[in-house]
């Protein structure tokens, strides 16, 4: 009876959070519904640097390439990025696609429509996958700047 419960409230937690899930946008500004965004960041707790086996160069290498994507994903549809200083949140799937992206507009960005940004976000977020896989959800958080800078240390 005991493991049957334990079972019950497993599943009911679970469907729970993807529930609330649901009331979280593909992407959003951070801030905003904080309760989902805080249980969104304990499933995705696992770091796009632990998938990379902590190599902080193969993290990079990977994060850098989605920055250009998004920076290309921009000139393609013709939105204009350039200026843009943001704090990024991301957080993919095991398969490497993008569930979420939260985002923060930096004080030193040009300003930008919120809704517009979201919009171009989201939008990105469903076409663009990682070239990465995991045994679970995986995020990562640091500040973005666009357009990007190609620069790729070599030996």
């Amino acid at each position: 009876m005991k493991m049957i419960y334990s079972a019950l409230l497993g599943l009911f937690l679970t469907t729970s959070l993807y529930a609330q899930q649901s009331d979280l946008p593909r992407a959003f500004v951070l801030g905003e519904k904080e309760k989902v965004y805080e249980q969104l960041a304990q499933e995705y707790s696992q770091s796009l640097l632990e998938v990379t086996g902590n190599d902080i160069t193969q993290a990079f290498e990977h994060w850098l390439d989605m920055m250009q994507a998004i920076d290309q994903y921009a000139d393609k549809i013709r939105f204009d990025i350039k200026g843009i200083r943001v704090w990024l949140h991301v957080f993919w799937s095991p398969e490497g696609s993008i569930d979420h992206i939260g985002y923060l507009l930096r004080p030193d960005s040009r300003n930008v429509d919120t809704a517009e940004l979201t919009a171009f976000f989201s939008s990105f977020a469903r076409q663009y996958v990682l070239p990465l896989k995991s045994s679970k959800p995986f995020s990562h958080y640091t500040g973005a700047t666009f357009p990007t800078l190609n620069v790729k240390a070599t030996n």
